[in-house]
């Protein structure tokens, strides 16, 4: 199968969402044919030693945030590669900049288009882009936000909800269309062979792992580390979203005299399990999270978990695996929760983890594959319309020839039916408003980033006039 991934972020940033999308190409590239569309320094094709393809657009980054050129050349040049490689599915991990991009090429074209939401639609401004920029929208960002992603939501062949709360939101949203559930996935096997942490001594460890932001809520677990013991240090995790909130936590650290609190920056990822087989307890006090990629990391490497209540937190942990909190527990009650738990009998703490590891067998990536596939070519079998598109009816004649025994006149069909010329398609309709939001996203994405190459250009100015 064909299969086009998109994310809006470059390897290695925007997070949970931005880690799954890379590592989805990555893995359903072992086993099928992949391209994944993402930021790049300049536009076009990049194939990579394993056989991946990667098509880069053009884009400038401020932190954690890439903003394309999505320039008419830069466009024809990404749709000329799609018309060429002919995907079956386009699959996508943020409606934004080129998931807009992806999913009107894939209307035009007839070719089923997936979104995997990680974000509450209703709270979509709340995850922290429009602070990286530092864009003051605050009064008109959510009502656009919500006509924005409904117009989204409705262009979708079918849309991937993480869990439960996530499918029941995007209904409360007002999206009617065809929908599923399928988790986040996991290579499990890089975490559940590391060591458990012995309860010998007084020692405790509690680590936190995601950017330093509001949502995060760091601030939150520096108060309850007034109230345990200083034999217990916390390690805090992460770049911050912004400056102003990491200054925050620091000067509240030093305001607090908490000589055990560590700042430990940006842990790359391949790092994280042997942090996490260091760590007693993972701390979450988020106050929103769809599904935590480090959640269930922890989990997976028998790290019991301690947080307050929010979408993951509710769905994976219980007290076999650690401990669930109301949203509005004090400090000191965390406190209370944590030294209760991590003072618990060394083969009852050592069962928690093992629990652990078990509550998450179901999201190895594997698997998490395996359903994305049969969803795929669900969504295919329901796309016929009145005029199959050029990927079905290749779908359907992949299927008719593997039937055939393997003997040498198969490879004659095989070879005569890759000759055979597929007409084009006439465009499929496009809605007035997906065009104007389509060109609104281009003309805007192209402004910002004129803007802050701008900016960059003029921050470096007096290096090189000194230089």
């Amino acid at each position: 199968m064909k299969i086009v991934v998109v994310s809006i972020f470059r390897r290695n940033y925007g997070g949970g969402e931005g880690r799954v999308a890379h590592e989805m190409a990555d893995i359903f590239n072992q086993h099928h044919n992949v391209t994944l569309v993402c930021p790049g320094e300049d536009t076009g094709l990049h194939i990579r030693e394993d056989g991946l393809n990667v098509f880069t657009m053009q884009s400038a980054n401020r932190e954690h945030v890439s903003l394309p050129l999505l320039s008419q050349v830069h466009l024809r040049e990404l749709y000329s590669y799609l018309d060429a490689f002919q995907p079956d599915v386009i699959h996508a991990h943020d409606p934004a900049l080129l998931g807009v991009v992806l999913q009107v090429w894939a209307r035009i074209h007839r070719v089923p288009f997936v979104y995997t939401t990680h974000v509450l639609p209703s709270r979509a401004t709340e995850f922290g882009t429009t602070d990286v920029l530092r864009l003051d929208l605050a009064f008109l960002a959510k009502p656009l936000a919500n006509r924005f992603l409904l117009n989204f939501y409705e262009n979708c062949d079918a849309v991937i909800a993480l869990n439960q709360p996530a499918f029941e939101e995007v209904r409360r949203f007002g999206y009617t269309g065809p929908m599923s559930i399928i988790p986040n996935g996991r290579l499990l096997s890089h975490y559940d062979s590391r060591a458990i942490p012995s309860l010998e001594g007084n020692q405790r460890t509690l680590t936190v792992i995601s950017s330093l932001s509001a949502r995060k809520n760091q601030l939150y677990l520096l108060n309850v580390m007034q109230h345990l013991p200083a034999s217990y240090v916390l390690n805090i995790a992460g770049s911050p979203l912004t400056s102003e909130y990491e200054t925050l936590l620091r000067e509240k650290t030093h305001t607090l005299g908490l000589q055990n609190v560590r700042f430990l920056g940006e842990v790359p990822h391949e790092h994280i399990a042997e942090l996490l087989e260091e760590t007693h307890a993972l701390v979450s006090a988020s106050t929103m999270e769809v599904q935590s990629l480090v959640v269930i990391e922890a989990l997976a490497s028998g790290t019991p978990v301690i947080g307050l209540s929010n979408e993951t937190i509710d769905e994976l942990v219980d007290d076999r695996v650690g401990a669930r909190l109301p949203k509005d527990a004090t400090p000191e009650t965390f406190a209370t929760e944590l030294t209760v738990f991590l003072n618990k009998p060394a083969e009852a703490y050592r069962q928690s983890c093992l629990d652990a590891r078990r509550a998450v067998k179901h999201l190895d990536w594997h698997k998490v594959m395996q359903r994305t596939i049969a969803l795929y070519q669900d969504v295919l079998a329901e796309n016929t319309g009145d005029m199959p598109s050029r990927s079905l009816r290749r779908h359907y004649a992949n299927r008719i020839l593997s039937l055939i025994p393997d003997h040498e006149w198969k490879r004659l069909v095989l070879d005569l039916a890759s000759n055979i010329p597929v007409p084009s398609l006439p465009d499929h309709p496009v809605s007035i408003q997906t065009r104007m939001i389509s060109r609104f996203t281009n003309t805007g994405s192209s402004m910002l980033y004129a803007a802050i190459k701008a900016d960059q250009a003029l921050r470096t100015l007096p290096r090189r006039l000194i230089a």
